[in-house]
């Protein structure tokens, strides 16, 4: 029977503690002195006597399993080594030898066992630790028995790592498998502001696929929709989802939890969380607008891709608002992911960025005859792999194959290189019956960069060939639609030496090395498209000099509010992104990586071809300059508000003016642009009078308002009629926003007539019968506060502050005086990213 060897390292994590807390849970993770063994722990983490301390440890579940997987399927071929960490070395390494279903089925049941320790912080507030009693601690102990954590009161500071202090503070650890500790700390996070803070508590109940669709980038399109409400709002963590492969775990229902100490505030934050909810919800049952696709990857990727990258994994759903689940089946070499996303190009940029995840790790295989694997041999390839944390080494009749992160292949590489001379029992072992040996490492890019790779005529693989005398053979393989395969491979013949060996391997570690210079190095980001034609110039003069002084490739590409170059407006206009308004890019600079210092240098170069255009400053090709003339545009953050829930989470509308004026909308990113402020001026850029027709038609977007005047002390005016009032908010502000589709802005000392200083306060909405039962009860609220009421009326509110138009002349040195705001420079100058 032929014999397999499998061998790979897990990252070995652990807590410890030797001071008892003032109170503490006993689910029984913890191990006292007799359980746990000294010698996995660094002696700095040791300081106190050893039958104080307890450890909660990854290492004793994976040596219950391995006793199991030993004792069920153990014989003279299948058995299963465990190398426990060691103080210099932190790494779980696992040896399995047997036969292909048993190594295959060993090493699926210790990944499902293994997992990572760690903990959670909360700080009490001051007084909070009296107010604990049986209640609190009732529920802490079963907060820790449902999510299998432990949980403890403590008036020491500690890393769980030897770092222990007293403090003036009390804290409440979290401590277990990282898996558990979100939920569990959000559970206790609410217990404190329940029973402790006294706060009322709701919550909205969605499908855990939907929460990334619904969330956005980073779930700040949640945050958002409660920013101006007092309360807290405790999102799901699905950083850990991609570690299972159940599909009930993506179908079931989780809750998103909100604590407030008003329930006006909370009922506020539900309706805006439902009204969108409702939207996203409404789109993932048309089964028109939900796209799915399946993704094939290779088993032993797709492990590593699940132990070492669930945070990257996570940040890919955020960031294009998709959901990722695999599906695990021991019967396929590839194993099948589901992307399911809301547009096309979501779950197509989703797909390229697991896709990049691939990439980054590589397949380094030795071909030789059949050689029996011996105690020695597998000592020296334990020894190669103890301390790589993504390395897997598999050998069996046909060789040994290794796969990991790129940078540790590189390591083995170069330890192969100036370690051999020193192991010749692996030489011994090699030149049995043997008739040669080819080195080889696949590496996998994607198929859109393959042209890019090798050059016209493949002349990029031709001249790194000359410089290593053609001696290495390189072959694009096909893969799938998304990637090809690099395979590098260097022969040595029959009669095998270890200096050929040598040879061999640090050939293949420079033909690498010559590969990757030519990987393309890219960076994204956005300009203006109002600005594209001056930037490129009549015939593409500008930018082809830029090009050819930096030896790069830049693509301007039309309508850039999606990441993907290639998306077209019906996908985009589907793209719901509440509160946030996000260009995403239209620019793209591309060179080899040996030529990646460029990037900068050709990003600044065009940063200061946009600031000349800003200031009216730049040139077209036959010498009369480009006038960008200038409007600024009041946005009241009433209307901003408004302007979102009547376009329906979705503000798309503003790229729609952009493309139809040929202009530039300074339009803000956030609610945190406005500061704190009532309005924010927007810039509005465009040539002739498009700027102007641009303003007036975003003019015609805003809702009606009504003004009401008022007479009144500065202080007192301040006090009664201010969000931070609670009556008012909880009698006025929350009311007209749930009921009467109405918001209002509060603007004191507006104006000074001959009768001295008035107070205004302006209410706005779309409902002509909402705007004005608002300014009935705004009215009688007023006179119920002793405010005298001066005027109230339909307000003609003008958004456009200022029109700077300037006829089309020649171009001068003088400086422009066009009004520029140098926040958005800066946003513009600085903003970019690298990518691979």
């Amino acid at each position: 029977m032929d014999s397999n060897l499998a061998i790979f390292s897990l990252e070995h994590t652990y807590l410890v503690n030797s001071h008892p807390g003032i109170y503490e849970s006993s689910t029984g993770l913890w191990q006292d002195h007799l359980e746990w063994s000294r010698a996995l722990i660094p002696y700095n983490v040791l300081d106190h006597a050893q039958e104080n301390i307890r450890v909660i440890d990854n290492v004793s579940r994976l040596r219950l399993t391995i006793m199991n997987l030993n004792h069920n399927g153990m014989s003279e071929t299948n058995h299963i080594k465990l190398i426990e960490p060691q103080l210099n070395n932190q790494l779980i390494t696992i040896s399995i030898n047997g036969n292909e279903v048993f190594v295959n089925n060993s090493r699926t049941e210790i990944l499902k066992t293994f997992k990572t320790v760690g903990f959670r912080k909360l700080t009490l507030a001051s007084g909070e630790l009296k107010a604990v009693g049986s209640n609190f601690i009732q529920h802490l102990n079963s907060i820790a028995l449902r999510s299998n954590v432990e949980i403890m009161i403590s008036e020491y500071e500690t890393d769980f790592k030897g770092l222990n202090a007293k403090s003036e503070k009390d804290y409440i650890y979290i401590l277990g498998d990282t898996i558990n500790l979100s939920l569990a700390e959000t559970h206790v996070q609410i217990l404190i502001d329940t029973l402790l803070k006294n706060c009322f508590l709701d919550q909205v109940q969605i499908p855990r696929s939907m929460v990334p669709c619904l969330g956005g980038a980073g779930l700040n399109s949640l945050s958002e929709l409660t920013h101006e409400l007092k309360i807290k709002l405790y999102l799901p963590d699905l950083s850990h989802v991609f570690a299972t492969h159940e599909e009930s775990v993506s179908n079931s229902q989780i809750s998103i939890w909100m604590t407030g100490d008003r329930i006006a505030e909370l009922s506020m934050a539900k309706k805006s969380l439902l009204d969108f909810t409702s939207l996203v919800e409404a789109r993932q049952t048309n089964s028109d607008k939900v796209y799915v696709q399946e993704v094939q990857v290779c088993r032993d990727k797709l492990d590593l891709i699940s132990l070492y990258h669930q945070r990257d994994v996570f940040s890919i759903m955020l960031k294009h608002g998709t959901y990722i689940r695999k599906s695990y089946s021991l019967e396929s070499r590839n194993q099948a992911m589901f992307v399911k996303g809301l547009t096309p190009s979501s779950v197509r940029e989703s797909i390229m960025g697991i896709s990049a995840l691939s990439c980054g790790l590589y397949h380094l295989d030795i071909t030789f005859s059949r050689v029996p694997p011996t105690a020695d041999l597998e000592y020296y390839l334990i020894s190669l792999i103890n301390s790589k944390r993504t390395c897997v080494l598999i050998h069996n009749q046909y060789g040994i194959s290794f796969l990991g992160a790129k940078r540790e292949i590189h390591m083995l590489l170069k330890e192969l290189v100036t370690n051999l001379k020193d192991h010749q029992y692996f030489y011994k072992a090699l030149n049995k019956d043997m008739g040669g040996l080819q080195v080889s490492l696949k590496m996998e890019l994607a198929n859109d960069q393959k042209d890019f790779l090798s050059g016209k005529k493949n002349g990029k693989i031709i001249k790194i060939l000359n410089q290593l005398g053609n001696v290495p053979k390189v072959s694009f393989l096909r893969l799938s639609n998304l990637n090809f395969i690099i395979e590098l491979s260097v022969k040595v013949n029959s009669g095998i030496k270890s200096k050929q060996v040598v040879t061999a391997f640090d050939l293949l570690l420079r033909t690498i090395s010559l590969i990757e210079m030519e990987f393309p190095a890219e960076m994204q980001f956005n300009i203006p498209e109002v600005f594209h034609k001056s930037l490129i110039g009549n015939g593409g003069a500008i930018i082809q000099s830029i090009l050819k002084k930096y030896n790069v490739f830049i693509k301007f590409s039309r309508y850039g509010v999606s990441s993907d170059l290639n998306a077209d407006s019906d996908d985009m206009m589907n793209v719901l992104n509440p509160f946030l308004f996000k260009r995403d890019s239209n620019v793209l600079i591309k060179c080899p990586m040996k030529n990646l210092r460029s990037i900068m240098f050709v990003k600044h170069e065009i940063d200061q071809l946009v600031h000349q255009c800003w200031h009216n400053r730049s040139l077209s090709f036959n010498g009369i300059s480009v006038i960008y003339n200038t409007i600024q545009f009041r946005l009241l953050k009433s209307h901003y508000l408004l302007l979102i829930k009547e376009a329906k989470f979705n503000l798309h509308f503003v790229s729609d003016l952009e493309q139809e004026f040929s202009t530039f909308i300074d339009f803000p990113n956030s609610i945190d642009a406005f500061g704190g402020e009532n309005s924010v001026m927007i810039t509005i850029k465009g040539n002739d009078s498009k700027a102007r027709l641009c303003a007036g038609k975003m003019a015609g977007y805003l809702p009606r308002s009504f003004g009401i005047d008022v007479h009144g002390e500065y202080g007192k005016l301040e006090d009664d009629v201010s969000s931070t009032n609670v009556n008012f908010r909880e009698n006025i502000i929350i009311p007209f926003r749930l009921l009467l589709q109405t918001e209002l802005i509060v603007e004191l000392s507006m104006q000074v007539q001959e009768h001295g200083s008035f107070h205004r306060i302006t209410l706005s909405s779309f409902s002509d019968q909402g705007l004005t039962m608002a300014a009935s009860e705004l009215s009688q609220y007023l006179r119920e506060k002793s405010f005298l009421i001066v005027d109230h009326r339909s307000a003609a509110f003008n958004p456009i502050v200022s029109i700077d138009e300037k006829p089309l002349g020649v171009i001068t040195n003088q400086k422009s005086n066009g009004d520029v705001r140098p926040s958005f420079l800066r946003r513009l100058l600085t903003c970019g990213r690298i990518a691979r």
